[in-house]
């Protein structure tokens, strides 16, 4: 799956997360002042470069560079570059890093597509992590669709799964990992395992540094997705940014490596969302009032109707709007 065929700018569970992203820096930018401190941003922008522009709308002198490797992607970059801070750099992610030399302390997003590279991607974490300045930000995606690890479909597939992912991430599970560690529904919580203990290996040689857990979750936009975001550093200075930066209060922080929250927003229309949106936050915790005063269900079972109206209420500030615009 190329990361240049998808479109994120139109991916409404990605969308919601990309802005929890944004809120996330925006908390800890009280702590650290990220344009202050010359911080760099280095992503994977793909053809629209969405995350570059709404990066850019909070943090407008934070310089950025954005790393590809197909020639056809790059051209719709160069054509689709949403302001003048960003460089376009010809490489691959694993380019970069092997020959990564830090000028600035960095906020990287490794936000990875690719299903069957996850062994080669966590290794590109784990040198990244090893050569970061302090308080540098690394934010990665992975592929949490468990389909590639293969399996005889109803005659030992979650074994087998099973045995190929401890061939691949022996060193990082437990020896007596559950077989159902590799269903749908706990992958993504398996790999936020893979990602705390990669870290801790990658900085092992870094004396008192960690990489601190903020936040993690999982969605689905196609095929199913898991990202993790992490500050990385000397303890107390780590310790310290979270606590100014009042980290501990936002309601979807992941400080503990517990697992990753799930986003999986419905399809509601703009008079949908106005009407919700006029009960809130008051009935934020009282569903059923949302339902009687909307007059009907979002799913003809009344359990999957609550599940999705949670979903809305959870991440309704983070909603995308998609409209269509006439030039």
């Amino acid at each position: 799956m190329s990361a240049g065929s998808l479109p994120y700018h139109l991916r409404p569970n990605k969308a919601v997360e990309r802005l929890l992203f944004v809120d996330l820096l925006e908390r800890l930018d009280e702590a650290i002042h990220f344009e202050q401190k010359h911080y760099e941003y280095i992503g994977l922008g793909g053809p629209q470069m969405e995350d570059f522009r709404v990066l850019n709308e909070c943090f407008q002198d934070v310089q950025m560079i954005s790393l590809e490797r197909d020639p056809q992607v790059l051209k719709r970059q160069k054509f689709n570059l949403p302001h003048t801070n960003v460089k376009l750099l010809p490489q691959s992610s694993e380019e970069f890093i092997m020959h990564f030399e830090p000028q600035a302390k960095l906020i990287a997003w490794l936000d990875y597509a690719e299903e069957d590279e996850r062994v080669e991607q966590i290794a590109e974490f784990q040198t990244l992590l090893r050569n970061i300045p302090e308080l540098s930000i690394v934010k990665l995606t992975l592929n949490a669709n468990p389909e590639n690890l293969g399996g005889t479909p109803k005659v030992g597939l979650m074994a087998e799964r099973r045995a190929k992912l401890l061939d691949q991430f022996g060193r990082f599970l437990p020896a007596n990992l559950p077989e159902d560690a590799v269903s749908e529904s706990k992958f993504p919580r398996t790999l936020l395992q893979i990602v705390a203990a990669s870290s801790r290996e990658a900085l092992s040689g870094r004396h008192d540094w960690i990489f601190q857990s903020l936040s993690a979750f999982y969605y689905r936009d196609g095929q199913q997705m898991f990202t993790a975001t992490g500050i990385a550093g000397p303890k107390t200075a780590v310790e310290a940014v979270v606590k100014e930066a009042r980290v501990k209060r936002w309601h979807f922080q992941n400080l503990d490596w517990s697992p990753p929250m799930n986003i999986s927003v419905p399809e509601l229309t703009a008079k949908e969302r106005i009407h919700i949106n006029q009960l809130l936050p008051k009935c934020r915790d009282d569903l059923a009032a949302i339902h009687r005063k909307l007059g009907f269900q979002l799913d003809p079972k009344l359990s999957k109707s609550k599940a999705k109206l949670r979903q809305y209420v959870t991440f309704y500030r983070h909603y995308p709007h998609f409209g269509r615009v006439a030039f």
